[in-house]
């Protein structure tokens, strides 16, 4: 059926880098904070990757303990990188598929294009330049052996090979997880209206995500793909506070410790908004206007403590989030 307001679902970002940064309990209450996330009605819970290049918890543990402290909201990896060998990925998701109870969206990508994401690609001994081309094969490869069901999957490409390999156990959900993709190439968005289940951008601007979703529109249309077929999702950091004042302050000093950047360059790289609720949720609208169906905001705060990141966690949820379902 036809998608509209009425399904848009609101997600929130688990704060993986800030339990590394602040080298506390934080990383042992991540299954309480997603158990928080669930109560205060957000859809779904994600983490990102970066081991080297900003480094943070693994994504995929964090979502294990999300997974045993929840039971309705989604489960999802904003985003995962062609680092791992694809058969250790395939088993790896299709056992968070079924601890989850099939509730795992992987959200994949091929890294940000800097000399911090170069070397974090030569210490895994990845030539960075066939990131792109290995995440093809890596998504390929875990799709064959999901569908497979355990039964035996042979696959020959330009970086892997597999000779008759079964994979047990086999995902919750049939066919597997659904893949999102994470990239804005031009082939990539011809290529996730084609084959995947959703694309997931951080685009600068609703303007640019709305001309990134009519390319995998227009990709899905000729494939003959129904609309419930693609999720359009978006992924988008967003402050609330008292004033826009206030909140771009909040993001200034979250993106200097997160990232040591300053705001204006990392805002040529990531739609980031700070306001009152009234004011993001106008921004958002946007993104919504343009398509989007699923938003996953990141919560940035002026520190990386555990404190700042649970109050944003309820402020959003109790200021922003009843604008957002007000869209319906």
């Amino acid at each position: 059926m036809p998608q509209s307001p009425a399904d848009l679902r609101v997600g929130v970002v688990l704060p993986g880098r800030e339990s590394v940064v602040e080298r506390g309990d934080y990383p042992r209450h991540l299954g309480q904070l997603a158990q928080r996330a669930e109560e205060l009605g957000y859809d779904s819970i994600w983490a990102g990757e970066s081991p080297l290049a900003r480094s943070r918890m693994n994504p995929l543990l964090a979502l294990t303990a999300a997974a045993t402290t929840t039971e309705r909201v989604q489960l999802g990896t904003a985003v995962l990188l062609p680092l791992r060998p694809p058969v250790h990925l395939a088993h790896e998701l299709a056992c968070l598929d079924r601890i989850s109870g099939g509730r795992l969206i992987a959200g994949l990508g091929s890294g940000f294009n800097s000399p911090a994401a170069e070397a974090e690609f030569k210490a895994y001994g990845i030539p960075f330049g066939q990131r792109l081309g290995r995440m093809r094969e890596t998504m390929e490869i875990c799709r064959a052996l999901w569908r497979a069901e355990g039964e035996p999957v042979s696959y020959e490409g330009p970086y892997h090979r597999l000779d008759d390999v079964t994979l047990l156990p086999v995902p919750e959900q049939p066919s597997g997880p659904p893949m999102w993709i994470a990239h804005s190439g031009e082939k990539m968005l011809a290529r996730t209206g084609r084959e995947y289940e959703g694309w997931m951008p951080t685009s600068t601007t609703s303007e640019a995500y709305a001309k990134g979703w009519l390319r995998v529109r227009e990709a899905r249309e000729a494939a003959g793909r129904p609309e419930s077929d693609v999720t359009a999702a978006v992924y988008l950091s967003v402050a609330v506070d008292d004033s826009a004042e206030k909140a771009e302050e909040t993001l200034r000093a979250y993106f200097r410790a997160y990232y040591r950047l300053d705001l204006p360059t990392m805002r040529t790289t990531q739609g980031i908004f700070g306001g009152t609720a009234e004011q993001t949720a106008e921004w958002l609208a946007g993104y919504v206007a343009a398509g989007a169906r699923h938003l996953v905001l990141r919560l940035p705060t002026a520190d990386l403590h555990e404190p700042s990141h649970r109050a944003a966690l309820e402020r959003t949820a109790d200021e922003l989030l009843p604008l957002l379902r007000g869209f319906a």
